[in-house]
């Protein structure tokens, strides 16, 4: 009776061993963890199959850009508005350009510039041109069209650096202001050259890049690749 107790409990422990092993491979080159429907968790979570989704599917990169760069570029997002301007048309009153443009997006105004497309003319012609985001001036961007700054065909005419009340939200809107007592043009046409970032791509990519991380920084410490910890 007791010879068949021990040889019950040992078949019973050999099949309970044997049920855990099977889950772990090893050949000389090889170790393979859980079968296709097992699941698995790590650290306590809530274990789960493979997933088999069609999401699953790896990316394709059609971008053109490079990947030998691990620094992400600050200056994604950046784009220009271009704004025709009639020189002609501004006078010695302060008046709007453009009034309340809604780019629809966060943003930040970068720089602005004029553009000569048709040569100013006028004794001592000159206008002084700023930006405005809701009702708050932009610190800097100021841009002066003079008589000599327009007297060739394609000549920029930069703005002063900017430097605050910059930034807006998706609902915020972008004027362009003309100030009063300038000098009038006779003839004259140019483009204003705003140079704009999209803030949501930003935002957008930055959080991107600190989930990629952390999911890089998991699997370095897991032994699962190879790099420098975070």
């Amino acid at each position: 009776m007791k010879l068949r107790f021990a040889f019950l409990f040992a078949l019973a422990l050999v099949t309970s061993v044997s049920a855990q092993t099977d889950k772990i491979t090893e050949t000389k080159d090889s170790l393979t963890i859980g079968r296709a429907a097992d699941k698995l968790a790590f650290f306590g979570g809530t274990a789960v199959t493979q997933p088999e989704s069609a999401n699953q599917t790896a990316l394709t990169d059609s971008t053109g850009g490079s990947v030998a760069n691990a620094t992400l570029a600050a200056t994604a997002g950046i784009s220009t508005l271009s704004i025709p301007v009639q020189l002609t048309a501004m006078t010695t009153s302060a008046a709007d350009l453009v009034t309340e443009f809604v780019p629809g997006y966060k943003f930040k105004i970068l720089g602005v510039s004029f553009a000569t497309t048709k040569l100013g003319t006028g004794s001592g012609a000159t206008q002084t041109i700023n930006l405005e985001i809701g009702t708050t001036d932009v610190t800097g961007g100021v841009v002066n069209p003079t008589l000599a700054s327009t007297d060739t065909l394609g000549e920029i005419t930069a703005g002063t650096s900017i430097t605050a009340a910059n930034t807006g939200s998706a609902t915020d809107s972008i004027s362009v202001e003309v100030a009063a007592s300038g000098t009038v043009f006779t003839a004259g046409d140019g483009v204003l050259l705003i140079t704009i970032q999209n803030m949501d791509v930003q935002d957008n990519t930055a959080k991107t890049a600190e989930l990629a991380n952390a999911l890089r920084g998991a699997l370095v410490d897991l032994n699962a690749i190879l790099g420098a910890a975070e």
